[in-house]
Parts: C-alpha cells; structure tokens; sequence
C-alpha cells in the first residue's frame, strides 16, 4: 500500500529582531577617518559600563556609555553604517539598542555623544549616559575623541 501522507511544513521562526544603533552620518565619518590609522580587521566597539558615581556620564551609579578600536568577538551584534562596523557585546546591547551615537563639535570641546532615549532618564536615557571613545590594549593607540 502506498502512503500519501502530506509533508509538514513547520512554521518559519520568528525572525530576530534587529538590533538598533543609529550613527549620524557625521560620526560616521569621523569614526571612518579615525580608523585609517588602526590596524586592519578593527571595529568599533561601543559598551556600556555601570557608574560608580559622580562624573559626566555616570550620574549616581547608572551607566556611561564609551567607544573603542577592537576586534569583534563572537556573539557581538554588528551594525554597518557607511562602511564602518560598529559591534556591541550582549551584555551591553541590553542598554544600547536603540541608542543614537552622535559626532558634537562645539567651542569647547568636540566629541563623540551616545545618548539613548529608550532608557529611563536614571538609566542613560535622553537625559544622561553620555559617552566617550578610547582605545582597548589590544590595538595599542587612542581614537582620539573627547568626552562629552
């Protein structure tokens, strides 16, 4: 006897959200610029880091949000703008989907700003969490960006 027994197409998965990390084209540029100098392979990494108090970007323990020349890592989420990728470790994504990275130049001072208005305001939203870039030890040099 021959079976006719239908195939089951199983449900496609729901696909995973995509992360979110808006660049400005400005900052875009200059990240493109500052990474001519870096040797090949990196990225930019942007994190998070929990305050410990006082400061600009810490506020009262909440966190500030930083940038530096690195290499990705596995489980890193990419987001590519313009050419340039910018990686975040999971530990970090939980803070920074959604945020904006900004290039600030002002009289003063000139630098790279992280804002992220999904979080609460004692969180690094709208109304903190600035950010700064640096360097890791592993690429041996700063990127040459101020604080806001």
């Amino acid at each position: 006897m021959v079976s006719n027994a239908a195939s089951i197409k199983e449900a496609p998965e729901a696909a995973k959200p995509t992360f979110g990390l808006e660049v400005s084209s400005l900052a875009a540029q200059q990240v493109k610029s500052l990474l001519q100098g870096q040797k090949p392979g990196m990225v930019v990494r942007v994190f998070v880091q929990m305050g410990g108090g006082g400061g600009c970007c810490g506020g009262s323990g909440g966190p500030s949000f930083g940038m530096a020349f690195d290499k990705p890592k596995n489980g890193d989420e990419v987001v590519q703008v313009d050419g340039v990728k910018f990686v975040v470790d999971p530990y970090s994504s939980e803070f920074l989907n959604g945020a904006h990275i900004d290039f600030v130049q002002e009289t003063d001072q000139s630098g790279f700003k992280i804002t992220n208005p999904n979080l609460p305001m004692s969180e690094g939203g709208s109304g903190g969490g600035c950010g700064s870039c640096g360097s890791s030890s592993e690429n041996g040099g700063s990127c040459g960006c101020g604080s806001c």
